[in-house]
Parts: structure tokens; C-alpha cells; sequence
């Protein structure tokens, strides 16, 4: 919105006045590069078009690097007035320079009615800034000045006026702001919404809003954000005069005292949050005036006292969180909650309560979500739990209960969810849920169960049951007799080693069952026979060695994990063919077994075999259908050509840390890939490697052009490869070999062009001397040979090859060498001799 930019449309309307209604139209929203007009219709906002009415209201909205800078002086005034009801700017977030907002430079868009400036960095807000702006309804001003911390916003006297008495809500949060001037929101008698969130604030008695000085300074205001500053108490009756305030934020603070009558006045709020800040305990009667508030955050505080009836009189409560404080047994009582009827959540987690007495809750007829998790309880008192009838969930996890008494749960009629996870419970009694038969989830995890609790038998319409980490045993035919609706069972983590055909048959809803971290060595063939409906199956980190009869009879099985077991064999015949997750690392199988042949019928998405003993991979050895593959850290050394062809679905293929040394060209050769489609992922580092002569295409790939049937190799700038006949290094990245470096051994060689390779006496055969080693490249244009060492005394090699390039006779006791030893091998570019006694 630079200037230069929007004078061009205000100036063409001035000379070309007289032009037909169609053309003034279309000038009229005429908008710079970096802006764009948007009609404001009743469904919202939406392009202007040819189509759009004369008289429509609309809403311009530009991307700008700053307002007023030194930059660039962006003049308002040429934005079309009339209609013109929203405008949003929103600044350059990466640069840092200031902007401004020059008084009266907004006021010819007088019917703005929505005002939206988003990181534009304005440092100061002084008298005049919005002048003229009268129909103005909604203001947000986000500098984000907190990314840039020295920088804050200033705001000066005489910036909000009675012209704005038609302003209702009220935006200034994210702008580092310190202070602000007495009574600055005072002439905003329309204000209902003002959130001051994110700013460095310390003092609000500047606010105004409890004096009287000035008997209408917020009186309309219904929700007041002052949370994430940085305000540290609250002084009596500060806000005494919002009298229509519903809403108020305070979390995120760092308040540590509040006066006894902080909130005397606010007769109307029903929702206050104090939570995060840094109280130890509240005034006995700082809840007097608030009797219509319905929801109450302190959690996350260091509150650790809490006085008698100090919640009495709040009879509308429905939320009530004391969770993350340092409260005992001794303030959680009989009178505590006395007369919440209506409460419907609390929450005390995280607390110092080692024991709940009979009458705690007595009052809370109401209560639907109790959360007690988190504490230090050893004891809950028989009954304790008599009164809530309407509970549905109820959370005592991570307590220190040893035991569950027949009277411990009485009376939760209404359960749904119960949680007793990460306790020390040895004993559950029978009748323990004799109340709740209507409870859907059980949470027992992580105590010290021996046994399948026989309290289940109560609760037949279980949906949900955590038995994991506990010390398990054994699953006899009678554990689950009740337990036909079932959809979750969970025991991982436990001390089974045996499980036997029928103890899940009862369970014909069940869904996913984990059994993973156990001892198992052995799953009876059929066991999971009547359970049509699993979906998911966890047998990893067992001891099993076969898994015959298992999975067969599973029709909508789509997720298995068999990992870390000690299987030695696997063939796809052992899984239904619907399967399309599944995990076997990490055991000791030799070979991926398809003796029926089904990859084509097979709908794998998802394979992990790693960490297995596998050799070779085959084409028929991979599902048609498979997308993820990890075959890494196996024993591969060969992969077949066109193992992945004709896998049209194939997204990435793991080959890291096995033994393959070569790799042909068609080893990684794949279908042809539509253009549209990206290509597949394949990983092959950590791998021996040969630079050999057959292994060069490899440092060239994929070649000048990537080509539709083959893979993108992630990882081969990092391939490491081994050179079979170096002096100076035996490892090199593969890509930084050089061609004459990737050599293969010969013992003889007779090119097509050569016809004495049948005589004694022939320049063009090749043919690798006593006791020597020779190496060549694809080309045969490097001819190495390596007779080192080789225990020639007094003469050189036999029939040395006539096209060497590289001739090494070190370490031998030659003495001699003849004129003409060397004779017709115009190719030798090294010769080696040292160390042999040549005088």
C-alpha cells in the first residue's frame, strides 16, 4: 500500500470522471499489487467480481512490509471510503522496521467498521491514531513485538476516545506492552471483549476499572484477557466495577498475593481462570461476589491451604480445577466441597492426598468427571463414592492403593471410565464392581496382579481392559467369561508363557489384542480362531519360534506385529491375505518363504523384515502390492534382477547394512512410473560394496537424466565401496572413485579380435603370470599387474600382458634386467622395480 501505488487509481478517477458507470465501477476496486478487495457478503467473504453490486460492502486486505517507514509512506486516504467496512493489513514478519500510525491517517474510511493491523512493528500509539473511525466495531492491533523483546508498544493518552463509542472488541495482545495509561479504555463505553494476552503487564490498577472516578469505565465489558503477562497481585476490589464481566483470564501469571475482596464487584462472571500463577493460598471470602460462576481454574499453583467454606456460596459451579498443587488430605474434607450440587467436573490431581475420606464428596450429587490421579493415595475410605451416581469417569492412577475393597466403589452407578493404572494393586475383591456393570473402560495397568482379576465377571459390557505391566501368569478358559463386547484388551508387558486354544473364544467383538513383551513361547495353533473381528495383533518381544495356525482363519486382520520373537521361518501362506501391516524384525528367519506363490493376491503395504537372517531377495519373495519395505541389517548378498519389478506401488525399499557387494543394473530395475507419480526411495548404504568393473554404472547413476524405471537412490553421495587393487587406500566414496579404479581380477583373456590366442607366441591374449595378480577395468584401458612379493629371483615374469598399464615387480630379487625386457608395451605407464636387487 505504498503511495506511489494507490494515488494511480484515486487520480485516473479525477481526470476520467465522466467515464461510463462499468469503467468507475471497475477503478473502484482497482487495488495495488499487494492488496486484493473481497466482497463481505452474508456467508462471509468472497473475490469481487463483475459481478458484484455497485453498493456492496467490502473488505480490503494487503500484505505490506511496514506502514509509514522508512521504507515506504503509505497513504489511507486513497482507499475508496464509501462501503469500504473491513481492512486488514498484515506486515512483513521477517523484517524488522518500524511503523506508525499517523494521527488521522485512517480517518477518511469512515465506514470502517472492522480494523485488523497484524505485525506491522508500531513502537508508539499516540492521540489521533484512529481519529474519524466512528462506525469502528472490532480493533485488533498484534505487533508481535515479542519476537523482537527490546521492542514494545507504548500507548499514550487521548488514543482511544468517545468517537470510538461504538467499539466492541478490543484486541492489543502480542506487543510487549509495560504499561498503560490511566484509564485509557475508559471512553469505550460500548467495549465488551478485551484482550490484553501476551503482554509484559504488571499493574492493572492503571485500568481504571476499579475506581470511581469514573462510574461507566468498563461497565460493559463482558470478557477481559489479561493472561501470559506478567501481574503479580491483585489488589482489593481492582476490578470492582465490571459488574457485567463473565470472563476473565488471568493464567499464565505470576501472582502470588491477592487481596481479600480482589474480586468484589464481578457479580456476574462465570468463568475465571488463575491458573499458572504462583499462589499458596486464597482469602477465605474472595469468592463472596461471585455467585454465578460456573467454572473455576487454579490448577498448576503451590496452593496448599484451603479455607473452610472458601468455596460455599458458588452453587452454580460445573468446573472446579485444583489439580498441580500442593493440597493434603487435611484441606481435602467433609467441607470442602460442601454444597457444590451442581458440580460436574473436578479435578484435585496432582496433589499431596494420601487419604479420601467417606463424606469428601459427599455434597456432589451432580459430579460426572472426578480426576484423582497423581496423589499420594494410599486409602480411600469404604462408601467414599456412594453419593455420585451420575459419575461417568473416574481416574485414580498413579496412586499408591494397594487394594480394592468390596465397598470401595459403591454406588458408581453410572460408570463408564475407571482408571487404577500405575498403583500398587494386589487385591481387587470380587464384588468390587458389583455397581457398575455398566463400565465400558477398565484401566489396570502397571500394578501387581497375579492374576485375571475375577471382578470382571460384574462388568459384562466392557469395552476397553488395560491388564499390561502387571505379573501375570496365565490366561485360564475361565479369565473372560463375560466379555463379549469387548473391543481392547491389553497385556503387555506381563509374565505369560503359554497361552491355550479358547481362552479368547468369549471375546467375539474384540478388535486388537496385545500380548507383546511377554514370555511367550508358545501360542496353541487355532487360538485366535473365533475372533473374526481383530484388526491388530502384538506378539512382539516373545520367545516364539513358529507361528503355524494363528493368523490363517483372521479375515480382517489388517495389522500384525511379530517382531523380536525367535522364528526361523516365515512363508506369506502364514498370514490372510487382507493383511497390510506387517513387522518381523528382529528374528532369526532365513528366507521370506512364498511356496504358494500369492504375492500377486497379497495386500501388504507396510513390510518390516529387518534384522533377519535373509540371504538372497527374490522378485516372488516381495508382495506386488507393498509400499514400505525395509529389508535392512539382514545377511542379503544378492539381490535378484527385477526383485522389485512389476511393484507399482513401491514408495521406499530399506536395503541399509547387509552384505551385498555387487549390485547389477536390473537389481534395482523397477516398472515404469507415471510422470505424475513420484518415483520410489531406495536406501542402500552401509553395504561392503566392490568398486569393480562391474559396479561402475553405479557411481554414474541415475545418469544425466533420471529415468522413469528407477528408483531415486537417497543415500548414494554416501555409499562407501572397497577397491580391489589400491597402493594408497582400500575405501573410497563410490562417487569420488575414479573409472580406472573399479578393476576386476583376470587370469586370461583372448579379446574377438584376437586369432592366436591358441599359440604359445600371441601379443593379444592376455594372461596373468605366475604367482602374479592381474586387474582390469570394463574397457580394458587400465591393465593392472601385481607381481609384488611374488618370488622371482634372477629373471622377470613369463608372457608379462603386451596392453599393461600398470606393471608392479617390487619386492622380488630380479638383479637383471635386459634391454629389451619391456619390449611392445607401449601402454605402461608404471613400473615398480624397487626393492628387487636390480643392479
Amino acid at each position: 500500500m505504498r503511495s506511489s501505488s494507490l494515488v494511480f487509481p484515486v487520480l485516473l478517477g479525477a481526470v476520467f470522471g465522466v467515464l461510463t458507470a462499468s469503467l468507475s465501477k471497475a477503478l473502484r476496486y482497482q487495488a495495488p499489487d499487494e492488496c486484493k478487495w473481497m466482497a463481505v457478503t452474508s456467508a462471509g467473504e468472497e473475490e469481487v467480481s463483475s459481478a458484484t453490486e455497485p453498493d456492496q460492502e467490502v473488505a480490503l486486505i494487503c500484505h505490506l512490509r511496514t506502514i509509514n517507514s522508512e521504507l515506504e509512506n503509505t497513504n489511507f486516504s486513497v482507499i475508496q471510503s464509501q462501503y469500504t467496512v473491513r481492512l486488514r493489513i498484515i506486515c512483513a514478519d521477517m523484517l524488522y522496521f518500524h511503523s506508525a500510525l499517523t494521527p488521522g491517517s485512517l480517518q477518511t474510511l469512515t465506514d470502517l467498521r472492522d480494523l485488523s493491523i497484524e505485525y506491522c512493528k508500531v513502537a508508539n500509539l499516540t492521540a489521533g491514531a484512529f481519529r474519524g473511525l466512528r462506525q469502528l466495531r472490532n480493533l485488533t492491533l498484534r505487533t508481535h513485538n515479542v519476537d523482537w523483546s527490546p521492542v514494545s508498544l507504548e500507548i499514550f493518552n487521548g488514543v482511544f476516545t468517545e468517537e470510538l463509542g461504538l467499539l466492541e472488541r478490543l484486541d492489543l495482545s502480542i506487543n510487549n506492552m509495560w504499561r498503560l495509561p490511566e484509564g485509557v479504555f475508559c471512553p469505550l463505553h460500548s467495549l465488551q471483549f478485551l484482550n490484553l494476552t501476551r503482554n509484559r503487564l504488571r499493574d492493572i490498577t492503571s485500568l481504571r476499572y476499579g475506581s470511581s472516578t469514573n462510574e461507566r469505565c468498563g461497565v460493559n465489558l463482558r470478557t477481559l484477557d489479561l493472561s501470559n503477562n506478567s501481574i503479580d497481585s491483585l489488589a482489593a476490589g481492582v476490578l470492582s466495577k465490571l459488574s457485567r464481566l463473565q470472563e476473565l483470564h488471568l493464567e499464565s501469571n505470576v501472582i502470588s498475593f491477592m487481596a481479600d475482596h480482589a474480586l468484589d464487584g464481578l457479580t456476574s462472571i462465570t468463568y475465571l481462570n488463575l491458573a499458572d500463577n504462583k499462589l499458596v493460598n486464597l482469602p477465605p471470602e474472595i469468592f463472596s461476589d461471585t455467585r454465578e460462576l460456573k467454572e473455576l481454574h487454579l490448577q498448576n499453583n503451590s496452593i496448599n491451604v484451603l479455607a473452610p467454606g472458601l468455596f460455599n456460596g458458588l452453587s452454580n459451579l460445573l468446573v472446579l480445577d485444583l489439580s498441580e498443587n500442593e493440597l493434603t488430605d487435611e484441606w481435602i474434607n467433609g467441607a470442602t466441597f460442601a454444597g457444590l450440587l451442581r458440580l460436574v467436573i473436578l479435578s484435585i490431581s496432582g496433589n499431596n492426598i494420601v487419604r479420601l475420606e467417606a463424606s469428601v464428596f459427599r455434597d456432589l450429587y451432580s459430579l460426572q468427571i472426578l480426576r484423582l490421579e497423581d496423589n499420594a493415595i494410599e486409602t480411600i475410605s469404604d462408601n467414599t463414592f456412594t453419593s455420585l451416581n451420575n459419575l461417568h469417569t473416574l481416574s485414580l492412577s498413579n496412586n499408591k492403593l494397594t487394594r480394592i475393597d468390596s465397598n470401595t466403589l459403591s454406588g458408581l452407578y453410572g460408570l463408564s471410565v475407571l482408571s487404577l493404572d500405575s498403583n500398587k494393586i494386589h487385591y481387587i475383591d470380587p464384588e468390587a464392581l458389583r455397581n457398575s456393570s455398566n463400565l465400558q473402560e477398565l484401566h489396570l495397568n502397571s500394578n501387581k496382579l497375579y492374576d485375571i482379576p475375577a471382578v470382571l465377571s460384574d462388568v459384562p459390557h466392557l469395552k476397553t481392559l488395560d491388564l499390561g505391566d502387571n505379573l501375570i501368569t496365565e490366561i485360564l478358559n475361565t479369565s473372560f467369561t463375560n466379555m463379549s463386547e469387548l473391543v481392547g484388551l491389553r497385556l503387555i508387558e506381563n509374565n505369560l508363557t503359554n497361552i491355550t486354544k479358547g481362552v479368547f473364544d468369549r471375546m467375539k467383538a474384540l478388535r486388537i489384542l496385545n500380548l507383546s513383551s511377554n514370555k511367550l513361547q508358545k501360542v496353541e495353533a487355532g487360538t485366535f480362531d473365533e475372533n473374526k473381528n481383530l484388526l491388530a495383533i502384538r506378539l512382539d518381544g516373545n520367545y516364539l519360534t513358529e507361528i503355524n495356525g494363528l493368523f490363517g482363519k483372521l479375515p480382517n486382520l489388517v495389522w500384525l506385529n511379530i517382531s523380536e520373537n525367535l522364528l526361523q521361518w516365515f512363508d506369506y501362506a502364514q498370514i490372510p491375505t487382507g493383511l497390510q501391516w506387517l513387522d518381523i524384525h528382529s528374528n532369526q528367519i532365513t528366507e521370506l518363504g512364498n511356496y504358494f506363490e500369492i504375492e500377486s493376491q497379497l495386500h501388504l503395504t507396510t513390510f518390516d523384515a529387518s534384522k533377519n537372517k535373509l540371504t538372497e531377495i527374490t522378485g516372488s519373495a516381495i508382495p506386488d502390492s507393498v509400499e514400505i519395505l525395509n529389508l535392512s541389517n539382514n545377511l542379503i548378498t544378492k539381490v535378484q534382477s527385477y526383485t522389485f519389478f512389476k511393484k507399482p506401488n513401491l514408495t521406499r525399499v530399506e536395503l541399509v547394512g547387509n552384505h551385498i557387494k555387487i549390485l547389477t543394473q536390473n537389481s534395482l530395475r523397477i516398472s515404469t512410473i507415471p510422470s505424475g507419480k513420484q518415483l520410489p526411495e531406495f536406501y542402500i548404504g552401509g553395504n561392503p560394496f566392490q568398486c569393480d568393473c562391474t559396479m561402475q554404472w553405479l557411481q554414474q547413476y541415475p545418469g544425466e537424466q533420471q529415468e522413469r524405471n528407477k528408483p531415486r537412490l537417497m543415500d548414494l553421495d554416501s555409499v562407501v565401496c572397497k577397491l580391489l587393487y589400491n597402493r594408497v587406500s582400500t575405501f573410497v566414496l563410490l562417487k569420488e572413485a575414479s573409472p580406472d579404479q573399479f578393476l576386476c581380477q583376470y587370469e586370461s583373456n583372448c579379446f574377438p579380435f584376437c586369432h592366436c590366442c591358441d599359440f604359445d607366441a600371441c601379443d593379444c591374449e592376455m594372461t596373468c603370470p605366475t604367482n602374479c595378480t592381474c586387474y582390469h577395468d570394463l574397457s580394458w584401458t587400465a591393465n593392472v599387474v601385481d607381481c609384488s612379493i611374488s618370488g622371482y629371483v634372477n629373471n622377470l615374469p613369463d608372457r608379462i600382458p603386451m596392453d599393461s598399464t600398470q606393471l608392479y615387480l617390487d619386492g622380488n630379487d630380479i638383479r637383471v634386467v635386459g634391454s629389451h625386457s619391456f619390449i611392445g608395451r607401449k601402454k605402461l605407464q608404471v613400473l615398480f622395480l624397487n626393492s628387487s636387487n636390480v643392479e
